[in-house]
């Protein structure tokens, strides 16, 4: 079907406008344009079911690594184990602009040290986090996923989506609902060269934290799909319901050293701290991995 009236896009107008969020195309438009012109995707998406936050069933642990600055410097307080403070945030990341602050994290491990590329001899902090049940996510790209598995993000644990998705795929026009999907999906598992790479999905997730979207409840975490593994599930988690509903698991947390990379995410390391506990005041209490 080559238009659809409830997205308000024929195909030629939506590969139009992918076209010029693609490549060099975005490096001539302004940071402003690009989040007004996402903006006009996402509620297109969202008023077919894509784009639609749910309430997550169960509580999953969640990994976040971080590069120490200098070895053999371990972070001081809880705080140094979470999202950076906003006057820190002075670049374009993934899901982030200068001046906003989330914290990123990823379902395992080895793809946590991959979105930091992690390298060979350098120190970093692994800590896990438990994000509850009722926390609100809202996933980028899982349309896409599941047209291609039949699956979502976290699984069976998500029904609701999975018929919401199955429904979009029995009409005419699924093809156009699912062509802006799998553009933004593309556009998160890109790497980046430059800032300007950033410039779509940092304005997505603008959009959808800040972007005055009528959303039952406030969205805690945005859902999406790793650029070191297509498989893989990264969050990107606003700051404030980071410090409010996101525990730190105090006994999965610790300090490594890598000490080889084979490659396709797969690496070896040595445990150098383990965390004992934290203090009242917020502080971390290290204890040495005897070898």
């Amino acid at each position: 079907m080559v238009n659809s009236p409830d997205l308000d896009f024929s195909k030629d107008g939506a590969l139009g406008i992918i076209e010029q969020l693609r490549g060099g195309a975005k490096d001539r438009l302004s940071y402003e344009l690009i989040y007004l012109i996402i903006g006009i995707l996402v509620k297109a998406s969202a008023r077919q079911g894509v784009y639609r936050p749910y309430c997550m069933q169960n509580e999953i642990s969640v990994v976040r690594a971080r590069r120490l600055e200098k070895s053999g410097e371990w972070f001081q307080s809880l705080g140094d184990l979470g999202p950076l403070p906003r006057g820190q945030t002075i670049k374009y990341a993934r899901c982030h602009r200068p001046g906003r602050s989330v914290g990123y994290c990823s379902l395992y491990m080895d793809i946590a040290l991959a979105e930091v590329r992690a390298e060979l001899g350098q120190q970093y902090a692994i800590a896990t986090f438990k994000m509850p049940g009722s926390s609100i996510v809202i996933p980028v790209g899982e349309f896409d996923y599941f047209r291609r598995t039949m699956r979502t993000y976290l699984g069976e644990a998500v029904e609701q989506s999975a018929k919401i998705y199955s429904e979009i795929l029995d009409r005419e026009d699924w093809a156009l609902i699912a062509l802006f999907d799998a553009f933004l999906a593309d556009e998160f598992i890109r790497p980046v060269e430059t800032q300007t790479d950033y410039k779509v999905t940092s304005a997505m997730a603008e959009v959808l934290f800040h972007g005055g979207l009528k959303f039952p409840e406030p969205i805690d975490a945005i859902m999406y799909p790793s650029v070191a593994f297509r498989e893989g599930t990264n969050f990107a988690i606003r700051s404030d319901s980071f410090q409010s509903k996101i525990k730190l698991v105090e006994s999965e947390t610790k300090i490594i050293e890598i000490t080889d990379i084979f490659g396709y995410g797969i690496y070896n390391y040595r445990d150098l701290m383990r965390l004992k506990s934290v203090r009242s005041d917020g502080s971390l209490d290290w204890d040495a991995v005897c070898v």
